[in-house]
């Protein structure tokens, strides 16, 4: 097998109760020379791994659509902001208008913070129903709201059920695939759902437009209806406690937050006190659950459920120690907050400054399709190599400081688009429209990258706890963000679009900078830590 053909088979070693950690973070990109499928499937029917591919693609269909129709009606707003202007314009400040849009997408992080541990607990079906049913009530409550303050508190909760789109869903793409198909399951995930988004943004102001702002929300609701449906005939539980079983001299296990790990047979029986299982199928399989049990929302409670809920905590708060998550997360955070900044700007700009129709601003997201899908072939493709090349000049071993090589040219892109940006905003009399589009496009790309390997970093830099180190960056990054995209009003009111954007890209250039120190510290951080932490069972 050669480098490339194992480049997604990143393993870490764990260690057993009582012991020290003491390892360096650095991970093997080659092992025993075959492709392995890890996790290893049990010969048990119901195992997620063992689904067919229709089935899998049936799966990460459903979590594809709930993710586009949750995060777009967080997101999307911006697109008839100027029209939410018109409408409470009278009785509220423009700050506390574009709070409306900001509230909704900052208690995003209070949801994955809420919903993913209690996801490991009861399941991951019972929480995602959960989450699509809150989002169809909240959206036609929204959608029916009389007053500023109602609509506010049903954008709230859609908020905190769209949380799961970014703990709960990736989870769930995770326990039906193997190590080595991750990259194209998250792919298409990650892909369609930047791709389709921007689509919708440039249709959502023409059917706002030829309606009312209401039908923004009755849009959601007839296509969370069908995410119900979906969520109720297609989705089935896919939390399985598969034990630890041999292959090639070692033992493979999978813990709480979906991350394989490969001990040794010794190490695997003192943690689960228990001999290995070989992969093998000696015992009869148990029987294929039929479809109305596969329908019941809820299978009950592990007997360890309270211990395991707040073992999910404490991972978490151990992973906000680490200097590659809190720069993981600061990076993704003002990066996400300059975007939904420009989001809360340019409905308004482009129809005052510019004389677009309200109808025709969502056409300045016209190359957020093509940038989503060039970030996927960067991340990928080119990082993919990049990674195998540094891996390759560190004799095989990956570091997943590695990863932070990649955030050069994303950040390079980030000073390209919003100088492009705020310059076109600034002088609408001397430049066109379509600058602001090409730059916005350029932004989208470069956040897109930033996004994906500062949380791919995050997963990798902690050996100890991955899982929880990512769940940090990806829902932390909506409450970070919020300050700077809801300071973007109160700054264009006080200075210019161009001084503005100018301090939020001065902030983004000063954190990606700690990347340097960042590459040398989080080791040293490891090496500490291995010391002061004991493993727990």
């Amino acid at each position: 097998m050669s480098i490339e053909d194992a480049k997604d088979h990143v393993v870490q070693v764990e260690h057993v109760k009582g012991e020290k950690i003491k390892e360096d973070g650095a991970v093997l990109l080659v092992a025993d020379s075959v492709l392995q499928k890890i996790p290893i499937p049990s010969n048990d029917p119901n195992d997620p791994l063992n689904f067919s591919r229709i089935r899998k693609m049936t799966v990460l269909l459903t979590t594809c659509w709930f993710s586009i129709f949750s995060l777009l009606s967080v997101s999307g707003l911006g697109s008839i902001l100027g029209t939410i202007f018109q409408l409470y314009g009278k009785e509220h400040t423009p700050t506390e208008i574009v709070g409306l849009s900001n509230y909704a997408s900052m208690v995003m992080s209070v949801g994955c913070v809420l919903l993913l541990p209690v996801a490991f607990v009861l399941g991951r079906r019972p929480v995602f129903l959960f989450a699509v049913l809150v989002c169809l009530i909240c959206y036609i409550t929204a959608a029916t709201s009389t007053t500023f303050n109602g609509h506010v508190i049903s954008r709230i909760f859609i908020g905190l059920a769209t949380g799961t789109t970014e703990s709960l869903l990736p989870l769930i793409i995770a326990d039906v695939s193997y190590l080595d198909e991750r990259g194209f399951y998250f792919g298409l995930y990650w892909s369609s759902q930047n791709a389709i988004s921007a689509g919708l943004l440039i249709a959502i102001p023409y059917l706002v437009a030829a309606t009312s702002w209401r039908w923004f929300y009755w849009f959601f609701a007839i296509a969370m209806a069908g995410s119900l449906v979906l969520a109720i005939f297609a989705l089935p539980e896919t939390k399985f406690i598969r034990p630890p079983m041999a292959l090639s001299g070692r033992a493979v296990y999978t813990d709480e937050f979906g991350h394989t790990h490969v001990v040794s047979h010794e190490e695997a029986e003192q943690r689960f006190g228990a001999p290995l299982t070989a992969e093998t199928t000696s015992s009869p399989p148990p029987p294929k659950r039929t479809f109305a049990q596969e329908l019941k929302p809820f299978h009950g409670l592990p007997p360890n459920a309270l211990k395991l809920w707040l073992h999910t905590y404490k991972k978490i708060l151990q992973s906000c120690t680490a200097p590659a998550v809190i720069y993981a997360l600061a990076l993704a955070s003002i990066a996400l907050g300059i975007g939904i900044a420009i989001t809360n700007i340019y409905s308004t700009l482009l129809q005052e400054s510019y004389h677009w129709s309200a109808s025709s601003v969502g056409l300045f997201n016209a190359g957020a399709i093509p940038a989503s899908i060039c970030a996927m072939l960067y991340t990928g493709y080119f990082g993919d190599r990049l990674t195998i090349w540094l891996a390759t000049r560190n004799g095989g071993m990956h570091k997943p400081e590695h990863l932070l090589m990649q955030l050069i040219f994303p950040v390079l892109m980030t000073v390209v688009g919003i100088v492009t940006i705020a310059v076109a905003a600034n002088a609408p009399q001397s430049y066109s429209a379509w600058a602001m589009v090409v730059g916005w496009a350029i932004y989208q790309f470069a956040f897109t990258c930033i996004i994906i390997t500062s949380t791919t970093y995050a997963a990798e830099a902690i050996p100890d706890c991955p899982g929880a180190g990512m769940v940090v960056v990806v829902g932390g990054k909506n409450l970070v963000s919020f300050g700077a995209a809801q300071g973007i009003i109160p700054m264009v009111a006080k200075f210019s679009y161009l001084t503005s954007l100018m301090i939020l890209l001065g902030i983004l250039l000063g954190i990606a900078f700690l990347g340097i120190p960042i590459y040398f510290l989080n080791q040293k951080w490891r090496e500490v830590t291995a010391t002061e932490i004991d493993v727990d069972a």
